[in-house]
This record gives structure tokens, C-alpha cells and sequence, in this order.
């Protein structure tokens, strides 16, 4: 089995040498690393090529800048891998035996989809976050789609982020899963297509993946535009609909359970934008409330009885106060 691991590079001179390391340490060798350099104005691209020199696994490509999405993109072109996973050049895998056992258990049970818990690196703190929740194998793998989803969302572990996924190639091309450019969260909108298309799922039990927060690099240090939060909405609408047309009535519960946790982001985030135009958006939303009755999340759980409790625009207040103490926002 090949394995295709995708890196979007971007002025990430500080941290890539520490990302490229962890994949090419593996004790599984049989990897490509695809190293996409979306036009660097640092010395990432030199370190990319550096890398490529020393060692024929890996590829690099540098291309006019076009962002995340594009350079995904690239690298999904570039893949010749089984399966595929990505990571971001700021990021670094902990485990040097992970993709081994990964691989082990894609060779025995080849699932379309296998996904992984991860661990947030809080930079500025010097501070590991391990996930409190497990997830046991077991209760996803060999299950029905829908009794696999709702195993891991309940643990809140059905992360967004396509970097915690190990997907089969195979899947990709045939339902042309490629990721939508010029918009921000593009990996919502790229799993919640995922999950419309993926039939079998597999869960790793180690927590290896390192998400590096708390840099002013990092996009949790961004602060939110409206074009981001405009994104964010259309991408909950587009597949508010899509799911009208689930038949499965079980699935589609899971599947609007999926949209209930970006909805409520959205809610959060909308009380930092200050215009016009974000008072009628709120209006267009708050239609959508009934997401929240979806509520198979532990997160949207508690955002869904503070729903009932004290309605739609005092809920959005307190997470915005939460977003504050977590991710020190201004607004």
C-alpha cells in the first residue's frame, strides 16, 4: 500500500523542517510527501526543494498562489497513493509508528475512510491538549454508516479539519472530492460531502496528530471577516438542502447533526461582525434554529440547552464571550 500525504506550504519557515521530519520518520516507508509551495515569500520553497534532493519520496511542486484549497488540489492531481491524508505545514505528527498501525489496519478492513483524533498544541503556552473523549475501533469499524458517524460525533470527535482523515483514493476521484477554492472553511464544506459519499468508515485509537495553535501564523489567531462568516453560512444552507434529499431517515439525522456544529460557530461569529448587512443574515438563520435539536454532538448539546433556555441572541452572546476566553479575540 502507497500512501500520499499532501502539505499546503505557505511562509512556514519556522515550522516546516519540524512537519516534513515527522512523516519521513515513519516506520512505514512506503509514502509519497507532496509538498505543495503556493508561491512562498520566505525560504520554504528552498526548504521544500532541500528536502526533495535528500529523498526520492518527496515531491514538491511550487505554483502561483492561490491558497489552501488550490494547492490541495494540486497535491490530489499529483497523488498516485491508495490512500491519501493531508497535514498543514505548521503541524507535526507525534508517533513515528502511527501510519504503520494506520496502514495495518486499512490492509485488513480497507475502509473508505479512516479517522483519527488529534492534539492541540497551544504554542504560546507550551501546552499539549489531549482529547478527553475516546473513541473505541470497535464501534465504527464494520458498523453501518450512520451507527459509525454517530459513534464518533458523540464523543465530539468528528472533527471538521480533513487533515484528521486517511481517505482512499479511489473515493476521491469517483466523487470528485475536490476542495472548493476561494472560500474559508473549506473543510467543512469538503467533509460534509465526504460524508454524502463515503460508505465505510475505520477509527484510530492514538492520538497523534499535533494542531500547532497560538501563533500569530495560526488561523485561530485570524480574526473572522465577513466574507468568512458569509462563507460559513452558504456552506450550512447548501447542505441544509442537500440533506432534504437524504431518504435514509437515520442518516439524515447524523447528517444534520454534522451542520448543527458549524451552525453554531456561525452564531458565535456573527456577534463579532458589526454591519448592516449581518442583521438580516442573523434573521436568514435563526430559520434554521431546528438544527440544534440535532444535538448527537456534546457541543451543540450544550449550545442546544442553552438555546431553550434563553433563546437565539443570548446564546449567540455567551459564545461569543466563550470564543474570547478561548481564543483571546478582540470585538
Amino acid at each position: 500500500m502507497l500512501v500520499s500525504i499532501i502539505v499546503p506550504v505557505y511562509n512556514a519557515e519556522k515550522y516546516l523542517k519540524v512537519c516534513i521530519n515527522s512523516l519521513l520518520q515513519q516506520t512505514f516507508t512506503n509514502i509519497e510527501v507532496i509538498l505543495i509551495d503556493d508561491e512562498s515569500t520566505d525560504s520554504s520553497g528552498d526548504i521544500c526543494d532541500e528536502y526533495a534532493i535528500k529523498d526520492p519520496r518527496v515531491k514538491v511542486f511550487h505554483k502561483k498562489n492561490g491558497g489552501t484549497a488550490a494547492a490541495r488540489n494540486t497535491g490530489l492531481e499529483m497523488a498516485t497513493g491508495d490512500y491519501i491524508t493531508f497535514i498543514d505545514n505548521d503541524d507535526y505528527w507525534i508517533n513515528t509508528e502511527c501510519l504503520q498501525e494506520i496502514v495495518k489496519q486499512l490492509t485488513e478492513s480497507p475502509s473508505d475512510v479512516l479517522m483519527f483524533s488529534t492534539i492541540d498544541y497551544w504554542q504560546d503556552k507550551n501546552h499539549y491538549n489531549y482529547p478527553s473523549r475516546t473513541c473505541s475501533r470497535s464501534s465504527v469499524l464494520h458498523q453501518k454508516r450512520t451507527d459509525a458517524i454517530r459513534s464518533i460525533m458523540e464523543k465530539g470527535l468528528l472533527y471538521r479539519a480533513v487533515w484528521s482523515k486517511v481517505i482512499k483514493r479511489e473515493l476521491i476521484l469517483k466523487n470528485n472530492l475536490y476542495f472548493s477554492s476561494g472560500i474559508r472553511n473549506e473543510d467543512t464544506d469538503w467533509t460534509a460531502r465526504m460524508l454524502l459519499a463515503a460508505t465505510s468508515y475505520d477509527w484510530y485509537e492514538k492520538a497523534f496528530y499535533v494542531y500547532r495553535k497560538g501563533h500569530t501564523e495560526a488561523q485561530t489567531s485570524k480574526p473572522n471577516t465577513y466574507q468568512t462568516l458569509n462563507d460559513l453560512k452558504s456552506i450550512c444552507i447548501k447542505y441544509i438542502r442537500a440533506a432534504e434529499k437524504i431518504n435514509d431517515a437515520d442518516f439524515k439525522k447524523v447528517y444534520l447533526s454534522y451542520l448543527a456544529y458549524p451552525y453554531s460557530v456561525w452564531m458565535a461569529q456573527a456577534e463579532f461582525i458589526k454591519n448592516d448587512i449581518i442583521i438580516s443574515d442573523k434573521q436568514e438563520m435563526k430559520q434554521y434554529s431546528y438544527l440544534l435539536n440535532y444535538d448527537i454532538d456534546p457541543g451543540v448539546k450544550l449550545v442546544a440547552r442553552l438555546y431553550k433556555t434563553f433563546g437565539y441572541n443570548i446564546t449567540a452572546k455567551l459564545l461569543k464571550f466563550y470564543l474570547k476566553l478561548k481564543y483571546k479575540i478582540e470585538g
